[in-house]
This record gives C-alpha cells, sequence and structure tokens, in this order.
C-alpha cells in the first residue's frame, strides 16, 4: 500500500508541477534559440473591422465606442459594428445613435450567444483584418495600430493584446492574469500564443474559422488560426484596460470556462496530433487539460501523504507541510485583502483547482455552457 502511495505521490506532484512551472521553463528556453524575428511596418494601413459584442451592455457600451472612434488610426481605414444579442435594455439606442460617425448595428431578436453574434458580425464585415474586443473594455489611444502592426509580417494571422487591470484591487484574476501574460511573452517569440485575449486581438478574416458551428470563442478562433499553419503572437503594447472581477465572479467564471472548453481542448489535441502539429498538441496538453486537473492531483497527493503519515523518511514532514498550505488557504479566503499577494497564492491555487473541478463536473452532468449573463456592470 505504501509503495502505491509513494508513486501515486510523486506522479501527482509531478503533474502540478510539469503545467505551472516546467512549461512556463521550456518554453523560455525554445524561445532563447528560435526567437522570431519583426519585419518592416506596413507601406499602408489595411482595413480593419472591429467587432463588439453586447449584452445588455448600457452602462458601458456608449463609452467603448467613443473609445475605438478616438484610437490613433486612419478613420477611413476602420469600422465599428456592434453585435447586440437580443438586449432588453437602452443597447441598441446608444448604438444608433452612433450611426452619424459610421457605427454599425447587428441586432438578434434571440439569444444566441457571443460566438454567434461574432460569426454574423464577420460576414458584415469588410476588413481584411478583424479585432475582437468586449463592451467593457478602455484601448489605449495606440491599441488599435498596435494590434495591426504584427500582419506586416505574412506569416502572422493572429495578434493577442494585453489585458491590463483597471482597477487598483488585487484579485485572483489578476494574479492570473500576470501569469497567462508571461507565458504569452514567451510563447509570442515563437508565433505560438496559445488562445486569444477576448478583451483584445485581432485575426486575418480569412483564418476567422470557428472548429464547428456556434464555437467561435477567442481561444478556439486563436487556436485554429495556428491549427491552419498561420503564427499567433503577442503585442503587449497593444493594451486593453478592463475591471477585474471578484473571487467571487472569477470562480463562476472559471466553472464556466472549464465547461466550455474543456472537450474542446481536447478534441484541439488530438486535431493537433492528427495534422501533425505537435507543438500545438503539446501546449494544448501542458497548459489547458494537465492545468485544468490540478486541484484533482493536489486531492490526490495529499491523500497519498495521509495514508503515508506514519511512513519513514521525509513524507510525514510532507504532509504538514501540505496541511500548512492548505490551512493558508483558509485564511486567505478569510483575510484576503489583508495579507500581501505572495501569502495568497495557496487561496488562488485552490480557488481555480476547485473551480476547474466544478467546471468539470458541471460539463459532465450539464454538457458545455454556451450562453450567460455576466456579473452588472457598471
Amino acid at each position: 500500500m505504501e509503495a502505491v502511495a509513494i508513486w501515486a505521490f510523486w506522479a501527482s506532484v509531478g503533474m502540478i508541477a510539469v503545467p505551472l512551472a516546467g512549461y512556463p521553463a521550456v518554453l523560455f528556453l525554445i524561445s532563447l534559440l528560435f526567437r522570431r524575428r519583426h519585419l518592416s511596418r506596413y507601406s499602408e494601413p489595411p482595413l480593419v473591422s472591429c467587432l463588439v459584442s453586447a449584452r445588455n451592455e448600457e452602462n458601458c457600451i456608449g463609452g467603448r465606442i467613443e473609445n475605438l472612434l478616438q484610437q490613433d488610426y486612419p478613420e477611413d481605414r476602420f469600422e465599428i459594428i456592434v453585435g447586440s444579442d437580443a438586449s432588453s435594455d437602452d443597447t441598441d439606442s446608444i448604438v444608433l445613435a452612433h450611426a452619424p460617425s459610421g457605427v454599425r448595428l447587428y441586432r438578434s431578436e434571440e439569444r444566441v450567444g457571443k460566438s454567434d453574434i461574432m460569426m454574423r458580425l464577420k460576414e458584415m464585415a469588410n476588413g481584411s483584418i478583424l479585432v475582437m474586443t468586449d463592451a467593457n473594455t478602455v484601448f489605449r489611444k495606440d491599441t488599435l495600430r498596435q494590434l495591426v502592426e504584427p500582419f506586416s509580417d505574412p506569416a502572422v494571422g493572429c495578434v493577442d493584446g494585453s489585458r491590463r487591470n483597471s482597477l487598483e484591487e488585487e484579485t485572483c484574476e489578476s494574479a492570473y492574469w500576470r501569469y497567462e501574460t508571461l507565458l504569452k511573452r514567451l510563447g509570442g517569440r515563437l508565433g505560438a500564443v496559445l488562445g486569444t485575449t477576448g478583451a483584445v486581438f485581432a485575426l486575418r478574416k480569412q483564418y476567422c474559422i470557428p472548429a464547428g458551428p456556434k464555437r467561435a470563442d477567442d481561444f478556439e478562433l486563436g487556436v485554429m488560426v495556428r491549427m491552419q499553419g498561420s503564427k499567433c503572437v503577442f503585442n503587449d503594447k497593444a493594451v486593453a484596460l478592463e475591471p477585474t472581477e471578484a473571487d467571487s465572479s472569477q470562480y463562476r467564471r472559471m466553472v464556466r470556462i472549464v465547461a466550455q472548453y474543456f472537450g474542446m481542448a481536447v478534441r484541439f489535441f488530438f486535431m493537433a496530433l492528427s495534422r501533425r502539429r505537435f507543438g500545438l498538441a503539446l501546449q494544448l496538453l501542458l497548459h489547458k487539460i494537465l492545468r485544468w486537473q490540478i486541484g484533482v492531483f493536489a486531492l490526490l497527493a495529499t491523500f497519498s501523504l495521509f495514508i503515508l503519515r506514519n511512513a519513514q523518511g521525509i513524507y510525514p514532514v510532507l504532509l504538514l507541510t501540505a496541511l500548512g498550505f492548505h490551512l493558508m488557504a483558509v485564511l486567505g479566503a478569510a483575510l484576503r485583502g489583508k495579507l500581501p499577494s505572495v501569502l495568497l497564492l495557496p487561496y488562488y491555487f485552490w480557488l481555480m483547482g476547485v473551480s476547474a473541478i466544478h467546471g468539470m463536473i458541471k460539463l459532465l452532468f450539464r454538457g458545455p455552457t454556451l450562453l450567460w449573463d455576466h456579473e452588472p456592470r457598471h
């Protein structure tokens, strides 16, 4: 029994360490050897279509449109199209008030979800470059230009921007995005960013091919660009400011993300193998499929240590260490806002781990989540 517990413990530790630490380390080493070269800028700015999906966004859609209209990009070289997903507030009338500035509105009379709305906007778009963004996002003045610039390289099919917290409050999501941004910087050096940020990304219209009906979310569109053999890069100068969600909202969001994307990540993994895109397959395995299971592996590691509590060697000490880690997570939940960020890491770990487990359970019993209502925005 002890031999099985020892094997289970170290296997679980490995399954946690590899996606969280090993994957970034490998990306870093590879990026040192194969850094992507940057080509010259466009001689003439391409025509760009800015697409915004909205569902009851009366509190922010007007500001979002004004922010886009003020971008440092030739006004005759970009357009704005807003898709209203059966909004029941004043979203539509606010968008229509901007029609004299060239803003167009598409309204769906029934709820179809963001993915479906964005594909309908794509069909209306005149631009060769599609910029996709959220209704509560604020671009810096040069964000649109920074998003478009890397497309001067014909090998680039998708550009991911940098989503940053517009609030001062530290939350699990803001800590998570610092980690994600590091991975995007490393992957971007190779043209191998995995997925995109819904608040700020762009892709060539010919590569905007969803994996299936009603499957056109930011993560999936970015992966499909890679699947077609084009590069996905990261430009941290293309900044989008967006208020970071509170931890309770982040928990619900993570549950929805796992319930929505886990099955697709597995499908993409086998699709990448069949197309001999082995690097992409390995990224999907490490950064998505295994990372979403770290809560399960942490529970298995702790259970294994409990079995080994009377064993010889280091295992009783490791059990106390694990219990201390879990206790810090409980204290972090109770005292968040009063503890420094480094002491909140166990809490962040378990918030993400438990929400991923919840998402997996939801996926198994209810299927993927395609429609949802956001938290109220002010």
